[in-house]
This record gives C-alpha cells, sequence and structure tokens, in this order.
C-alpha cells in the first residue's frame, strides 16, 4: 500500500512541477535569442548605390584590402546584421552577446548575400538591400516575401 501512495504522490508532483513550469505559455525548449546587443545600421548617408539588373543594392562602404577577394568557394568570417526593411533585427553575428565573426560558406548563403560578398576583399564593409527574390523568395520562409538589409563586415576569407 505504501509503495502505490508512494508512486501516486510521485506522479502527482512531476505532473505539478510539469504544468507550472509550462505556465507561462513558452516552450521551454525554445530558446529566444537576444538581440539586444545588436549594432545600430550601418549609415548609409551620402553613398550612392550600386544598383544590380536583378535588384539588389549595395552601398560598399570600405573597400577591404589585402591579396585576396572573395569567390564562391570560399568561406568567410563575417560580421553582419539582418534587418527587415521595416528595421526589425532578424539576425545577427551579434545575437546573444556575441563578439565573433560568423563563420559561413560563400554558397551557403542566399543569392543577395552571396552576391554582395563575391569580390570583397577582408576589412569591407557594404550594406545590402536584397529584394525578395534573391532573399528567400518562394521557399515558404517567414522573410519569403520582405527586402531584406544586411550590414556586413568581412572580417577575413578562410582559405
Amino acid at each position: 500500500m505504501r509503495l502505490k501512495k508512494f508512486k501516486t504522490f510521485t506522479f502527482v508532483a512531476t505532473l505539478f512541477l510539469f504544468v507550472v513550469s509550462c505556465g507561462s505559455g513558452k516552450n521551454p525548449y525554445f530558446f529566444e535569442d537576444d538581440l539586444t546587443t545588436v549594432p545600430e545600421p550601418f549609415s548609409t548617408a551620402g553613398i550612392t548605390p550600386i544598383v544590380q539588373d536583378d535588384g539588389l543594392k549595395v552601398y560598399v562602404l570600405k573597400e577591404g584590402s589585402g591579396p585576396y577577394t572573395v569567390t564562391n568557394r570560399d568561406d568567410v568570417l563575417v560580421f553582419y546584421t539582418g534587418r527587415r526593411a521595416n528595421g526589425k533585427v532578424f539576425d545577427s553575428s551579434y545575437k546573444n552577446g556575441s563578439q565573433s565573426a560568423s563563420q559561413l560558406s560563400v554558397n551557403g548563403v542566399i543569392d543577395g548575400f552571396r552576391q554582395g560578398l563575391l569580390g570583397m576583399k577582408e576589412g569591407g564593409k557594404k550594406v545590402l538591400v536584397i529584394p525578395p527574390d534573391l532573399g528567400y523568395g518562394n521557399s515558404g520562409h517567414t522573410l519569403s516575401k520582405d527586402t531584406l538589409i544586411f550590414d556586413i563586415e568581412l572580417s577575413m576569407i578562410v582559405k
């Protein structure tokens, strides 16, 4: 009889703890990124963008230096922040307090980001205004219909 009461008590206590931990309505397994450490957008004041035929706008804020330029085959270390046209940040290498550049494969990013990286040299800074077709297009992604704005700074080409 004691064992049955103990099992019942253990079950009820476990159920109570589960309900209490989920009481906020938030998924306890979902980690929400902290975007409070993301820097302000780069200023493009006084800079005329390069507008490509496919609609990509590129503001070159700083030319990089060094013997190498980014190619399709490269991995890169890049600081970046992605915003929607309304200014809302959706991703950043600075999220969660990070001060480290993110390593990305040039061929593994959306088309507009890839095009913006190609030809850059280390230390270069750009702002990319990416139309939906060069972003997430018809992928069904939550950003598929959005114009995206990326601030990028190329830290290193990984050779």
